[in-house]
């Protein structure tokens, strides 16, 4: 996904997986670009969730007024 850069956005993000029992395995974040106000790349990946859980997530996470545009999934199986 890609958010702008501002403090409490991986924060506000962390709690849209919470509330749906989301447990973070690992994230990165790019750093900051040259542009001030410009989005930066962030990539989650979760422990074993539910489809259901993950959809229910997204809509959190796509209310976020600092993310830029709506998250995608990827699906990995058989780590």
């Amino acid at each position: 996904m890609t958010v702008f850069d501002r403090p409490g956005v991986i924060a506000d993000i962390a709690a849209a997986l919470r509330d749906q029992q989301i447990s973070v395995e690992s994230m990165l974040q790019h750093g900051r670009s040259d542009g001030a106000d410009e989005p930066v790349a962030v990539v989650i990946t979760t422990h074993e969730t539910t489809e259901a859980a993950m959809r229910r997530a997204l809509v959190g996470i796509s209310a976020v007024e600092a993310v830029a545009e709506p998250p995608c999934v990827i699906r990995i199986e058989g780590l």
